[in-house]
C-alpha cells in the first residue's frame, strides 16, 4: 500500500481552504492524501464544497480539533493523532498553522515517530494576543521546515527562534489557465466598480473601505462598490450594515456574501482595493492582478512582496479616510492603468506558477 501524505488544518475553509483543496487534489493524482480538520464547532466549519470535491478525488477525511488552544483539546488532539500516525505511517506531515504544527509535533513524539513535519505559517493578525503567538512559535520551532508566503513573515518567524536554514519562503501559485486575462468588452464602460473579495471580519478592513468610498463618492457620485465573501464576524457585520446605512449607501454598495465565482464578478471591477490590516500571501489581489484588473492596496504582509507603487498596481496609505480616498481616485483615474495591468499579470506569470510551487513541496517533503 502506498504511503500517504498527511495534511491537518482548523479549517478548510476561505481563500486558505482553496489552496489546501486545490494541492490535496493535485497531490492525490500520484498517491493517496489524507486530511484532518476540526470539521465543525457552533458557526465555525469545513466549507461542503471543498469536502465533496476531495472525497470525490478519494482523500481520507479525520476529524481532529486543531482549532481550540485549550490544554485539554491540545492533549486529546495529540493522543488521537499519535494513534492516526502509527496506523498510517505518513511520509510527511503538512501542518497548516501553528495549532496544527503544535499538535503534529507532540503526537509525533507520543507515537515514537519521526515523520518529516512541515509547518507552514499562514498569517499573523496584529491584534493576536502575546501567548498565542509564544505558542505558534513554540509549535514552528519543532518543525523540520516552516513555510511561509510573505517575506515579513519569515523574518518574523526567524526573530522568534525558528533556524534559518529551516525556513523556506514558498509562496502560493495561482492556475493561470482559469485566469484569462479580461478581454476589452469586460472591462466597465460605464460609472467606475470598485470591489474588494474577502470575508467579512475585522482584518479586511471593509468598514474603513466603506468609509474611503463615501468620501470618494463626492468626487466620483457614480461610482459603486461590490463587497465580496461571506460573513465571518457578525457583529462586524453587523457594524458594516449600520455604516453603509448611516452613509446613505445602500443603493451604491453592494454585499454578495459567499458567491461560487469570484472572478466573475472581479473581471468587471474598474479597480480591486484591498484595505487589509494583514494577509498571509494576499491569493485575491494576485488573482485581480492576474486578470488585468487594476489593483490599490496597503502594502502590508504578502502584499508588499508583490506590490510595487505605480508600477503592478498602487500602494494605499496606512492613515486617515481622506488619504485614502484621494489614493484610490489618483488610481481610478491613472493614465497608464493598462501598462500597469499587463506589467502585473506578467509579473504573476513569473513568480506565481501552481506547478512549480506542487513541485516545491514535494521537494521539501522527500528532503
Amino acid at each position: 500500500m502506498s504511503v500517504p501524505i498527511l495534511h491537518i488544518a482548523p479549517f478548510l475553509w476561505s481563500g486558505a481552504g482553496r489552496v489546501i483543496t486545490a494541492l490535496c487534489l493535485a497531490q492525490a493524482r500520484r498517491g493517496p492524501v489524507v486530511l484532518a480538520t476540526t470539521g465543525r464547532h457552533g458557526d465555525l466549519g469545513d466549507w461542503p464544497s471543498y469536502r465533496r470535491t476531495l472525497a470525490r478525488a478519494g482523500v481520507r477525511h479525520l476529524t481532529l480539533d486543531t482549532f481550540h488552544r485549550d490544554a485539554a483539546t491540545v492533549w486529546t488532539s495529540a493522543a488521537a493523532l499519535a494513534s492516526h500516525l502509527s496506523a498510517l505511517r505518513p511520509r510527511a506531515i503538512h501542518a497548516h498553522a501553528g495549532m496544527p504544527t503544535g499538535v503534529a509535533a507532540l503526537a509525533r513524539d507520543i507515537a515514537g515517530l519521526r515523520v518529516p513535519l512541515v509547518g507552514q505559517m499562514y498569517s499573523w493578525g496584529p491584534a493576536r494576543p502575546g501567548w498565542m503567538n509564544t505558542q505558534d512559535l513554540w509549535a514552528f520551532r519543532q518543525a523540520d521546515v516552516v513555510v511561509s508566503s510573505a517575506h515579513a513573515y519569515s523574518r518574523l518567524l526567524r526573530d522568534g527562534g525558528v533556524p534559518a536554514r529551516r525556513l523556506v519562503y514558498l509562496p502560493w501559485g495561482l492556475d493561470l489557465a482559469a485566469l484569462p486575462v479580461r478581454g476589452a468588452a469586460e472591462r466597465p464602460h460605464g460609472p467606475p466598480v470598485i470591489g474588494f473579495v474577502g470575508r467579512i471580519e475585522p482584518r479586511k478592513q471593509q468598514r474603513a473601505l466603506v468609509a474611503a468610498f463615501a468620501r470618494l463618492r463626492r468626487a466620483v457620485p457614480a461610482a459603486r462598490l461590490e463587497l465580496v465573501g461571506p460573513v465571518a464576524d457578525e457583529a462586524y457585520a453587523r457594524a458594516l450594515a449600520a455604516d453603509i446605512s448611516r452613509l446613505r449607501l445602500g443603493d451604491a454598495v453592494r454585499c454578495t456574501g459567499r458567491v461560487p465565482d469570484v472572478t466573475r464578478y472581479v473581471r468587471r471591477w474598474s479597480l480591486f482595493v484591498s484595505l487589509s490590516a494583514d494577509e498571509g500571501q494576499g491569493l485575491a489581489v494576485l488573482e485581480a492582478m492576474a486578470l488585468g484588473v487594476p489593483v490599490a492596496a496597503r502594502a502590508v504582509p504578502g502584499i508588499e512582496d508583490f506590490l510595487v507603487d505605480g508600477y503592478t498596481g498602487w500602494a494605499l496609505p496606512d492613515r486617515g479616510v481622506a488619504a485614502t480616498a484621494a489614493a484610490m481616485r489618483r488610481a481610478l483615474e491613472a493614465p497608464g492603468a493598462d501598462t500597469v495591468t499587463r506589467r502585473a499579470r506578467r509579473m504573476v506569470e513569473r513568480r506565481y506558477d501552481w506547478v512549480t510551487m506542487v513541485g516545491a513541496f514535494d521537494r521539501l517533503y522527500r528532503a
